[in-house]
């Protein structure tokens, strides 16, 4: 059975988005529909699987082959009924032997052992999918083996990224994404913000029908209307519960106390501003959320 096969009676659900935009609201909003997103998860709701499997510098040159058995392990240990092959358990052991920037090698492999032990449970059959937000990087190859499969991207303004604690991502990607190495300043965390951006807007123009643009901040303005609307995209029959619509909460904005917007780019402010949010607020006040 491959990962194709496996995907084509339920489709599954991808989220992602930069770190400290919303996915893991996102994420538990979809446990509470019903949606089973792994069984190897941290306090964010992130499936630490594809943190093991994906989540690496060398993921951006891994030949097909390689991606296919990583794809596979994926599926596999998020729906069972199929134990994982002897080369998937070699490989699984190559990616745990060594400790990586943000994992030691025993963390590593606690994942794969977990791994392997959900691939051999019974079948799972009804929704399914992950939330992991490094999963935009890969997006274009995981459609290429499940077809069904649809990501919802997670957007927040992105001023208020720039002053995000979680910069998890432009430590591993930032000189990828951006050409350069440096240090993790607003200045450049928004520049990153608007690259991964940019390139998602135009994989939304050729993926309408697979991928969802949610933006947080509206989300957060109006929960019903935003969840209504991402059932649709899920093709879930499901309405939205008073419960979940209640685990919505506007968050602070952390974009609080500028001394105006000299430090970024006129070109990113610029950027920020074409989606729609607001960047004009006054120094030394919390903008409305936008």
């Amino acid at each position: 059975m491959t990962a194709t096969d496996a995907c084509a009676s339920r489709p599954p659900v991808a989220i992602g988005g930069v770190g400290g935009s919303g996915t893991r609201l996102v994420a538990q909003l979809l446990r509470e529909a019903g949606v089973h997103i792994g069984g190897d998860l941290n306090q964010a709701n992130d499936l630490l699987w594809f943190t093991l499997l994906f989540k690496r510098e060398e993921i951006l040159d891994c030949d097909d082959a390689e991606f296919d058995l990583l794809t596979q392990a994926l599926v596999s240990g998020l729906r069972g009924g199929q134990p994982l092959d002897r080369a998937t358990c070699a490989l699984l052991q190559d990616l745990s032997a060594r400790g990586r920037a943000q994992h030691p090698a025993s963390w590593l492999r606690s994942r794969a052992v977990s791994l392997r032990d959900a691939a051999r449970q019974p079948r799972f059959h009804g929704n399914w999918g992950w939330k992991e937000p490094n999963t935009h990087f890969v997006i274009e190859r995981l459609w290429q083996r499940l077809p069904t499969l649809r990501y919802i991207h997670v957007v927040r303004h992105g001023l208020d990224m720039a002053y995000s604690s979680n910069q998890n991502q432009l430590h591993l990607w930032g000189p990828s994404v951006l050409g350069t190495g440096g240090e993790a300043t607003p200045a450049r965390s928004l520049a990153y913000w608007c690259k991964v951006h940019k390139r998602m807007q135009g994989l939304l123009a050729k993926n309408p029908d697979r991928m969802y643009w949610l933006d947080y901040d509206a989300l957060c303005r109006d929960p019903e209307a935003e969840l209504s609307a991402l059932y649709r995209f899920l093709d879930y029959s499901s309405r939205p519960t008073g419960a979940q619509c209640d685990m919505i909460q506007p968050p602070r904005s952390r974009w609080v106390e500028l001394d105006g917007t000299d430090a970024f780019d006129p070109a990113d402010i610029a950027f920020v501003h074409s989606l729609g949010y607001d960047t004009t607020a006054p120094a030394g006040t919390e903008p409305a959320i936008a």
